[in-house]
């Protein structure tokens, strides 16, 4: 999987291409009797994988470093809430800077660095599951309530649409630890955590309740963390 980010110079695959690595990975020996590999999964290792190199480029003096935490725990994301506030422009990528005057909020925001964009990560109502934004399509004021935006999902086509809170339920892109970063991952926090079910594997937001803190090697961080999912109540 790096040596095809390689090859795509840390673009995101065609889908076609992540479809056929989730059917290999299902297929292997040691997959058997578990659940299959799904699109999503090999999709967010990529998209992860490509935060995690650009943070790396563009890493500032003491500013956190992120990357993808090796582990067989489910792994943790720093949760990186960022209030917003209607209206939203009109549909333009994710990633891409909006020219609208305060105080409206653009669906992408220029951040402090002239080379680089917020990114944002909204709530689906169909799972509960958090998912990172490609567009955002439209906006409306309800008469009662905050304002909706509509999303489309990154690795979603129109038909996976949805509009969702503004002020609920989409935030700025929560960013994946790094393991040295394990220290600052403490009882109390909201992550946003992968959850492996029987019938889909999505991130949600929970809350650490211990943390076993042990020594690192080669393979990183080896520390385990106790969390509950907010959407369920289990714990892990």
């Amino acid at each position: 999987m790096e040596a095809i980010l390689q090859q795509h110079n840390n673009a995101m695959p065609l889908r076609d291409i992540l479809v056929g690595l989730a059917e290999r990975f299902s297929e292997s020996a040691d997959r058997k009797g578990k659940i299959a590999v799904q699109f999503k999964q090999v999709w967010n290792w990529f998209q992860n994988r490509r935060y995690a190199i650009r943070a790396k480029s563009s890493k500032a003096p003491g500013k956190l470093n992120v990357s993808s935490m090796p582990r067989d725990d489910p792994p943790l994301v720093r949760n990186m809430p960022q209030p917003l506030v209607a209206p939203i422009p009109t549909p333009m990528p994710a990633h891409m800077p909006a020219q609208i005057p305060a105080p409206s909020v653009p669906s992408m925001v220029r951040s402090a660095s002239e080379s680089s964009y917020l990114e944002f990560e909204a709530k689906s109502a169909r799972d509960g599951a958090w998912y990172d934004v490609q567009m955002f399509l439209s906006h409306r004021n309800l008469d009662a309530g905050d304002p909706e935006v509509q999303v489309r999902f990154a690795g979603f086509g129109p038909e996976e649409d949805e509009w969702v809170n503004v002020k609920k339920h989409v935030r700025q892109r929560s960013l994946p630890c790094e393991a040295a970063e394990c220290v600052a991952v403490l009882p109390g926090d909201l992550i946003l955590c992968f959850q492996e079910g029987k019938d889909q594997a999505l991130y949600f937001d929970a809350h650490v309740l211990d943390a076993q803190r042990r020594r690192h090697d080669v393979r990183g961080c080896r520390c385990r963390f106790l969390v509950r999912y907010d959407h369920d109540q289990t714990e892990v």
